[in-house]
């Protein structure tokens, strides 16, 4: 946070959970100069603007007393509460909780902006070696949401990557499908789900570069693509990667994190009415600014 503040990457923060806690933590890293706001979890708990919201947005008729107290102490629930009433503008949490649980709050209670048909996540992957995606940066899909996409889901997260990959980074889409196999070297039901998801996203993505099916060198390496995909448009030069399922790309991601010492931001959450992100667990200062800055950016 003070990095942050510091740095002039951020003009104000709301901080949730035990007041007392939090303004000793304030004191001590002299940020009351900052625009920080201190909100009691508690004060949210009974404020009944809240709790009739929540309910509201739970579709739950009943819910009294302790059950609706201990709902709503969940600090990642209230804090969705207060982005839910644009009190705020993007959120982040998890780094206290699993991300299972942080992704269904933001499901329960800013729910799916229906213009996009999809609920996913992305990594933003960059490393040191400016030959790999666009100037070394790399969009990932999907780490955290869809455990085993069909091919209509797979189109729409395309569809989702295309689209951050323009507004937020400024970037042409360059989409590769990626399997365990080339251009039909290898055979089975997943090389058939990512060859013709790449198909089909083809034509609906008529003003990006999509293809598919291709494994990781030939998406990526130039010289290697030549030989195993020579007529590839991506031409080994992509930058939006979608894996096939959510194993390979959480598994993949940290992969490349912690044996070739490429940074990731995120996951970032799309496809909600409102900016909500997750933070993994394992994550340094480093990563939750990152993360804070693109959440402003979504957030704009």
């Amino acid at each position: 946070m003070k990095r942050l503040f510091d740095e002039g990457l951020i003009k104000e923060a709301v901080l949730l959970g035990d007041a007392a806690a939090i303004e000793k933590n304030v004191r001590a890293m002299s940020l009351h100069g900052n625009a920080v706001k201190v909100l009691n979890i508690d004060d949210v708990v009974r404020d009944v603007r809240y709790r009739n919201e929540y309910r509201r947005a739970r579709n739950l008729s009943v819910l009294e007393g302790e059950t609706l107290n201990d709902a709503m102490k969940d600090p990642v629930v209230a804090g969705s509460m207060l982005l839910r009433f644009g009190e705020v503008d993007c959120l982040i949490a998890g780094l206290s909780t699993s991300s299972a649980h942080v992704l269904s709050t933001g499901i329960n209670i800013i729910k799916a902006d229906r213009r996009f048909g999809v609920i996913t996540s992305f990594l933003l992957m960059y490393t040191d070696n400016p030959a790999l995606g666009e100037n070394g940066l790399l969009l990932v899909a999907d780490p955290v949401v869809n455990p085993d996409p069909s091919i209509g889901v797979l189109c729409k997260i395309a569809e989702a990557a295309a689209y951050f990959t323009r507004e937020f980074l400024g970037m042409s889409p360059k989409i590769a499908f990626l399997s365990y196999s080339t251009k039909g070297s290898g055979h089975g039901k997943s090389v058939d789900k990512m060859r013709i998801s790449a198909e089909r996203s083809r034509e609906k993505l008529g003003d990006a570069v999509v293809d598919g099916e291709l494994q990781l060198d030939a998406a990526v390496v130039p010289s290697i693509a030549s030989k195993k995909a020579p007529r590839s448009p991506l031409g080994g030069r992509a930058n939006v990667l979608i894996f096939p399922n959510l194993d390979a790309a959480n598994i993949g991601s940290k992969l490349v994190q912690f044996f070739g010492n490429a940074k990731l931001i995120g996951p970032i959450i799309f496809g909600l009415n409102r900016t909500f992100n997750d933070i993994s667990r394992g994550a340094d200062v480093l990563d939750i600014m990152n993360l804070a800055i693109i959440s402003q950016l979504q957030a704009v």
